[in-house]
């Protein structure tokens, strides 16, 4: 019988009742299967929907981020702009991804908008996840013989919050995600249809998904395992015909995966002179994990000091020490790590972590709430799935219980992070999915039964013994009442009041972070800088390092509050101007230094501080803003300078400049020397004693200018100085 004719008799019979009420209250009907693909295509456009949304809030900025997202933009832009890969990290990387992301940027630079790269990367991750949507339907639509656990499976993928915030940042598991789902549904199309073809693209989808995270190249022995298996429940007469059949189909999936994964296997041969089948992850991170958390910094520095060629070989030697020392040392910890595995995510992140460290968990909380509700029915479903009778085929139930085995145990031999866990989480949906949507027959007592009802109550035994839910929502909604309370007083001017917020929040949550930040911008608003100094907790987050730095420039020590910003600026992973424009309330200057390392919370939209011949300068990148606060109110006859020069691009750069709500000026800047142009400022247009500069200029590329840069910004003109007189 045919995959569609099985649909057809378990579906057609049980057709949806909502769709039918639907329908007959409008007083028309439609085919289920009609009904099927509407709401399937409601959930592609939730899915693209929630994503953009997603975008236009997250914060987002890896040119800044000394990340694992920072380390793949900076090697993507180097490849979209010069075509030379180079691991110059202190590990060698799975690349794939890398490409994905130098592709995207390269068309940005070819059309001249090299800042709207970052965009065109999340938009094409975001495409991809409509792709996932359909290819998830179809994979537990086909192996499940169910409409519904298609649609199920759909829903999960297109809502659920993990998987939505993975589309807006630069990581590798997003295109990984897309890969090993294409390589499942590959595998059930060929189940059914036997189509070679099928299976020749399941073992190359397979070779991508390694070349975005190796351990996948390993996982090619379950389809092997999988081939034997589904040929020795097929009717084979002895188990040498059933390793006969699977031996054909065995070597044109091994052989799909290689081709795509040989060439950057040779490549790396041939730069390094030792055969790496795709990274030095393994080795580097095993060593890094076995040994003392507390050296892992100085690790690191050792391993940066060798030459590329030789850190893993360096790696593995100090790993294998560390074995023949204590053989047991990496199953110490591992319950530890087992434990933390069962939890509901983003109430962990937004209840129990120290600080958000710049995610919009605030502003998303609703669908992350909802999320880790969709993550405990899809668990428990897909746990009792996969503890129960198996409908789907032997060979398949096997396949998937090595696959989260395997994923299990790479977390536990290494470390825990969530993104590490999505193909877990995935893949016990897709079985909740088959739980959820499978026809409800009478409940019989039964082994499988006890089984499903044993599995289930050890998860929940996990999740509720890890954490104390009730008491840890119960502080966490007092600790944002008292946030969002002492947001819009700090926002209103009422400092005040937002320091009985802040400390409000710090007594339901000591020890949270962003709490401590923003009472250190209240008591710094106050003048009480020694206070604000001890409220901050140093090296606990980026932005706690900028209040820290800001306020050592408050209290007069600037030849230390420099190179803290400087870094902080460099390193935050978001756009730290717009940030400390908006909070740090800097004091009032009639003249401002650009580029000398004091200059954070007076301006946006500039590229980080440079030095020239002349001292220190910004460029500004399209367009920018400057905000002075003014210790009193202007004259009438106030002019303001700006000590600036033109880009390389052209001889004069015309500036658009709008002082406050005034009218835009005009303004040739010369190109090639510094000079300082002078606009009369009508006091009338300014309030709040502070005046507010726009700039607008366009833009040009270093890069597309001289084939020996590798500058990818778009840039407009330098800026070195301001003042208001």
């Amino acid at each position: 019988m045919k995959w569609h004719q099985i649909v057809a008799r378990r579906f057609e019979p049980r057709a949806w009742t909502i769709s039918r009420k639907l329908t007959d209250m409008a007083g028309w009907r439609v085919s289920p299967i009609t009904a099927t693909y509407a709401i399937l295509a409601l959930l592609v456009v939730a899915s693209i929907a929630l994503r953009l949304w997603f975008i236009s809030v997250n914060p987002l900025d890896p040119r800044y981020s000394n990340a694992d997202d920072g380390d793949y933009y900076r090697r993507a832009l180097r490849f979209a702009v010069t075509g030379a890969y180079v691991d110059d990290a202190w590990l060698i990387r799975p690349p794939l991804h890398v490409f994905f992301f130098a592709f995207w940027l390269r068309v940005a630079l070819i059309l001249g908008v090299p800042q709207l790269g970052l965009l065109f990367i999340q938009l094409a991750q975001t495409a991809l996840a409509a792709v996932m949507t359909l290819i998830g339907f179809g994979l537990a639509r086909r192996l499940f013989a169910s409409m519904r656990a298609g649609l199920l499976f759909a829903g999960f993928l297109a809502l659920w919050y993990p998987l939505i915030e993975q589309t807006t940042v630069l990581f590798s598991e997003h295109l990984y995600l897309f890969f090993f789902l294409l390589h499942l549904w590959l595998l059930v199309r060929y189940d059914q249809e036997k189509r070679r073809r099928d299976l020749a693209l399941a073992g190359a989808a397979l070779g991508a998904a390694a070349l975005t995270r190796s351990p996948a190249l390993y996982a090619v022995v379950f389809v092997v395992g999988w081939l034997i298996v589904r040929a020795a429940t097929s009717g084979a007469s002895s188990r040498w015909q059933a390793a006969k059949g699977a031996l054909k189909p065995a070597l044109l999936v091994v052989a799909a995966c290689l081709a795509i994964v040989a060439p950057w296997t040779v490549r790396n041969y041939l730069t390094y002179g030792h055969l790496i089948p795709v990274d030095t992850l393994g080795q580097i991170n095993l060593w890094l994990d076995l040994d003392d958390m507390a050296r892992r910094n100085a690790n690191i520095d050792t391993l940066q000091s060798l030459p590329q060629s030789e850190r893993h070989i360096y790696a593995l030697e100090r790993a294998r020490e560390i074995l023949a020392a204590d053989p047991l040392r990496p199953f110490r910890s591992m319950w530890d790590t087992f434990r933390h595995i069962w939890k509901a995510q983003f109430i962990e992140d937004y209840f129990v972590k120290r600080g958000f460290f710049t995610r919009p968990l605030r502003e998303t909380a609703p669908l992350g709430l909802i999320g880790d509700l969709m993550w405990l029915v899809y668990t428990v479903t897909g746990f009792a799935g996969l503890a129960g009778r198996v409908r789907e085929g032997i060979h398949f139930r096997l396949f998937f219980l090595a696959w989260i085995g395997y994923s299990l145990l790479t977390v536990l031999i290494f470390h825990v992070e969530p993104r590490y866990l999505l193909p877990l989480w995935m893949m016990i949906a897709l079985y909740g999915a088959g739980m959820l949507g499978a026809q409800r027959n009478r409940v019989r007592w039964t082994p499988h039964l006890v089984v499903q009802a044993v599995v289930v109550a050890a998860f929940f035994w996990l999740l509720l013994t890890y954490r104390d839910y009730p008491a840890i929502i119960a502080s966490g909604i007092a600790r944002e009442r008292a946030m969002i309370t002492g947001i819009s007083a700090y926002r209103s001017g009422d400092y005040s009041a937002a320091e009985r917020a802040f400390r409000a929040a710090l007594t339901a949550q000591p020890n949270f972070v962003d709490a401590q930040v923003h009472l250190a911008l209240a008591l710094k608003a106050q003048g009480r800088y020694e206070e604000a100094l001890a409220t901050l907790q140093r090296k606990s987050s980026r932005r706690t390092e900028l209040v820290f730095g800001a306020l050592l420039r408050e209290i007069g020590i600037p030849a230390q509050a420099a190179p803290i910003l400087t870094y902080i600026e460099m390193t935050a992973g978001e756009p730290i101007q717009q940030w400390a424009l908006e909070w740090l309330r800097p004091p009032p200057v009639d003249i401002l230094a650009i580029g000398n390392g004091l200059d954070i919370g007076y301006l946006a939209g500039f590229s980080p501080a440079e030095q020239g011949a002349s001292g220190g300068f910004r460029w500004l990148e399209g367009r920018g803003v400057l905000v002075l606060p003014l210790a009193e109110p202007l004259r009438d006859d106030a002019v303001l300078l700006l000590s600036m020069t033109g880009g390389e691009a052209e001889a004069i750069t015309p500036l658009t400049v709008r002082i406050g709500n005034g009218a835009a000026w005009s303004v040739p800047v010369v190109r090639g020397e510094w000079r300082r142009y002078h606009l009369l400022v009508p006091s009338e247009r300014v309030t709040d004693q502070r005046i507010v500069i726009e700039l607008r200029a366009p833009t040009f590329v270093p890069a597309r200018l001289d084939p020996a840069s590798n500058d990818a910004r778009a840039l407009s003109l330098r800026l070195s100085r301001v003042q208001v007189r």
